[in-house]
């Protein structure tokens, strides 16, 4: 599917792609921001992104899809690597 944005048309798969990544690179500082004052320990941050790595695999059903949920896995792999690193 095509989106038609700025005069050019933009693959929405690599739309997804693109959102997927950002989300959940922001998703690492946020949670270290909410530990470092004491907010969420950081067992509770390693909950969340364990959560949503879970609710992320095995429900795309096409293959863009698919790409879009590798993608979103392999973040949340590094924000998971993160937040572990915080409990380190």
């Amino acid at each position: 599917m095509l989106w038609k944005g700025n005069g050019e048309y933009i693959n929405m798969d690599e739309m997804s792609r693109g959102i997927a990544t950002a989300a959940l690179t922001l998703q690492s500082p946020l949670l270290q921001a909410l530990v470092a004052p004491g907010v969420m320990s950081p067992r509770q941050a390693l909950d969340i992104v364990d959560l949503a790595l879970e609710v992320s695999k095995g429900r795309s059903q096409s293959k863009a899809e698919k790409e879009v949920e590798n993608v979103a896995v392999q973040c949340l792999k590094s924000v998971r690597e993160g937040v572990r690193d915080i409990l380190n």
